[in-house]
């Protein structure tokens, strides 16, 4: 049973305050989903209303990707008043842009995630970074979420002999917490990835790949039959405390409620300090046409999903319908770029030049968010407000996952209980040069990774 005394304790001394939120930097259109394989192949589902009257809610949620649709699911089966704000539709941002990629683990290594939060702290983070993928797949299952789910593993890929062994040393540290992960054989590196690019690879047979957009409308459906109030088309512009209460702003009518959830990720809107604690990282996808049979079962013929260990790291995958997936390429904010398209194009035809020319139909891009420290964070600007920000690139497992603790937060008043760290936000070092620093970062990785795989090749 779901108890309201426990908002009242959370709101507790709050002062009166005022988080804007203005447009974004990201310049895509919200009408519109990207013009995707996802957006293609997904069966439509009908348009959820804008908000036209004021509500009063329990917690009030800002985003529908898996983060916002996660807390709304187990909120409202927990008893909650929850109503969801989404400026454009369900998966429109990240949730629905990604390459369905499901990488288990974090952007960084245990070792390093021991030195940043110590033992304690990092031991929690790094249990709940490993299951979340189990919790996932779990889900799906539970609630009848078509969206092409496999969980036949990810395979990590090196560029380099060096970026070998800093990967069996990812697999000792990983198997040491009890992950199922193993070296693949060096003979076998080429035969299981169909490509004679990289010098050795990982298998974690806990990951795997689904439809992304598919499983966020899916996600979306479950939370709204749990109870919970889904709005499409209505932006957040404004959040400010009123009272012992929160008060957002939307074009139409105003949302009174208890806690807000900020689930916006990459997409955030100018929220105070969150804003620069988030760098907005642009990546692109591309996808073929379905191939020969020939030609796919010679890509990841087992089923797995991939990704390398460059600096700019290449994804790649095999669809149920029988497409490649590239992804990777990074940029600034701003526009989607040729530029983009034409780098997964080329990483293609090095990686997989048995498939000759392939016929791409589908470009997209889209951001993921980075933090200071490489690390998931649910940050707190105020009481009652939280934020659950920055998967890494490792978002689909993750933010699902995360969305569920902070239902847990809000639901219980106690952060105990979070395997998260809760923190103040810190600004990212360099943010007001983000977009040239990007730029130049970008330029030179990829700059880099060339030279390197070139010398190698030619040693």
């Amino acid at each position: 049973m779901w108890c309201h005394d426990n908002f009242r304790g959370v709101g507790a001394g709050l002062t009166a305050g005022r988080i804007a939120m203005e447009a974004p930097y990201v310049s895509d259109r919200a009408a519109d989903l990207p013009r995707s394989l996802w957006a293609a192949v997904t069966p439509e589902v009908p348009t959820r209303p804008s908000l036209d009257g004021d509500r009063r809610y329990d917690v009030a949620i800002v985003g529908a990707g898996f983060m916002g649709l996660s807390a709304a699911l187990h909120l409202a089966a927990s008893g909650a008043r929850v109503g969801v704000f989404e400026a454009a539709r369900a998966g429109w941002g990240a949730s629905g842009r990604n390459n369905g990629l499901i990488a288990p683990g974090l952007k960084r290594d245990p070792a390093e995630v021991r030195r940043i939060l110590g033992r304690e702290r990092a031991e929690r983070l790094l249990l709940l970074a490993g299951e979340a993928p189990d919790e996932l797949f779990a889900l799906i299952r539970d609630h009848s979420i078509d969206c092409d789910a496999n969980n036949r593993g990810w395979i990590q890929a090196a560029h380099s002999p060096a970026a070998v062994a800093q990967i069996e040393c990812r697999v000792r540290d990983w198997k040491e917490l009890g992950a199922d992960v193993a070296m693949i054989p060096a003979d076998d590196v080429a035969e299981r990835l169909g490509t004679g690019f990289y010098f050795g690879a990982s298998i974690d047979r806990r990951g795997g790949s689904l439809n992304p957009l598919a499983c966020a409308r899916g996600l979306a459906r479950v939370a709204i039959e749990a109870g919970a109030d889904l709005f499409e088309g209505t932006p957040v512009s404004g959040v400010h405390r009123a009272g012992a209460h929160w008060q957002l702003t939307t074009p139409a009518a105003s949302v009174v409620a208890d806690a807000v959830l900020c689930c916006t990720n990459a997409y955030n809107r100018e929220i105070g300090e969150l804003n620069a604690a988030v760098l907005p990282l642009r990546t692109a996808q591309v996808a073929s046409a379905p191939l020969a049979e020939k030609h796919w079962r010679s890509v990841l013929p087992q089923g797995e999903s991939a990704s390398d260990t460059q600096r700019l790291l290449t994804s790649f995958r095999i669809t149920s319908d029988k497409r490649l997936i590239m992804g990777g390429a990074s940029a600034t904010a701003g526009d989607e770029h040729r530029g983009l398209m034409r780098h997964l194009h080329r990483a293609a035809r090095r990686r997989f030049p048995q498939l000759g020319d392939i016929d791409w139909q589908f470009f997209w891009s889209g951001y993921l968010a980075l933090t200071h420290d490489h690390l998931p964070h649910i940050f707190k600007p105020a009481e009652g407000f939280y934020a659950g920000i920055a998967c890494n690139g490792r978002g689909i497992a993750m933010a699902i996952a995360t969305g569920k603790r902070l239902a847990g937060i809000v639901s219980t008043g106690s952060e105990l209980e979070c395997e998260l760290p809760i923190t103040r936000t810190k600004r990212v070092f360099g943010y007001s040069l983000r977009h040239p620093g990007v730029f130049a970062g970008v330029l030179l990785n990829r700059f880099l990774d060339r030279v390197e795989h070139r010398r190698v090749n030619m040693a």
